[in-house]
């Protein structure tokens, strides 16, 4: 099935190559002068596909710029975050400080435990 699609595509190329080159319906006219002859359509396709080149350079220069831009805005709007978090932490500290008197007494506890467990193994 590969070799039928690829022998497929290549005629159907090479029909398309042979249209153009036997075509007289393609007119080009460079610096007011029209070009003709049997090579018109070798030039039609080179000043193409240089306006194709200069697109694509176009396209890339732009996806650069973009992603350097969208990168900046990024880190802004992350340090941003990152600042209304700790504004949020700040202003909830009095609230959440009767919450934290136990735990930090459940974690002196078990601290205290896990300390002398430790002693206990390095005495052994």
């Amino acid at each position: 099935m590969k070799k039928l699609l690829t022998f497929v595509l290549l005629v159907m190329l090479a029909c398309l190559f042979l249209d153009k080159v036997g075509g007289s319906d393609m007119h080009m006219q460079f610096n007011g002068d029209e070009i003709d002859g049997p090579l018109e359509w070798l030039f039609g396709l080179v000043f193409a596909g240089g306006g194709l080149l200069v697109a694509a350079i176009a396209l890339v220069c732009a996806a650069v710029v973009t992603g350097v831009v969208l990168a900046g805005v990024g880190v802004v709007l992350i340090a941003v975050l990152a600042l209304c978090v700790v504004l949020v932490l700040a202003l909830s500290t009095p609230v959440l400080l009767p919450l934290l008197i136990p735990v930090a007494i459940v974690w002196l506890i078990v601290s205290r435990k896990h300390k002398q467990a430790q002693a206990h193994q390095h005495s052994l």
